[in-house]
Parts: C-alpha cells; structure tokens; sequence
C-alpha cells in the first residue's frame, strides 16, 4: 500500500503536459501564458511549447519559476510569457 502512495505522489511532482493559454503580449501580437510545472522537467518543455505554439520564433516577455519543498521532494511551479515574432 505504501508503494502504491509514493507512486501517486511521485507521479503528481513530475508535471504533465504544459499548459498553454492564449495572451496580448505588450507590443500587441498574439503571445502564450505557458505553464510548465514538475521538478522532473525543465524550462526546455516551456521553450518547446512555445515554438509550437508561434509557429517558430518568439520574445520572452517574462519568466519566473518557484520550487516549494515538500515531505516528497519540491514542487516546482514554471511560468513563462512569450509574444510570437511571426
């Protein structure tokens, strides 16, 4: 029973998929809110979403990242704002 708790926990600090919402960035173009949270992953899973989500090149209007510890290991939390050059 406690292998199957440290699993689910374990699967619950990794992350997912990133999460994508759709913004104004300040010189007006169409930019991304990109959440890529899970101490397993990086920022390159936040770069990736928005190369995916431009079509290609982008700015990076801002980034933050905050690491929470916990009795299972950090949570990670990564924000990252980028305005399309296209």
């Amino acid at each position: 029973m406690n292998k199957i708790i440290s699993m689910c926990a374990a699967v619950a600090l990794t992350g997912c998929a990133a999460g994508v919402e759709s913004v104004t960035a300040p010189n007006g173009k169409p930019g991304f809110l990109i959440s890529c949270d899970g101490s397993a992953d990086s920022w390159a899973k936040c770069y990736n979403a928005a190369i995916k989500q431009c079509g290609g090149p982008y700015d990076i209007v801002d980034k933050n990242e905050t690491s929470t510890p916990t009795g299972l290991g950090p949570l990670v939390r990564r924000n990252l704002i980028v305005a399309c050059k296209a």
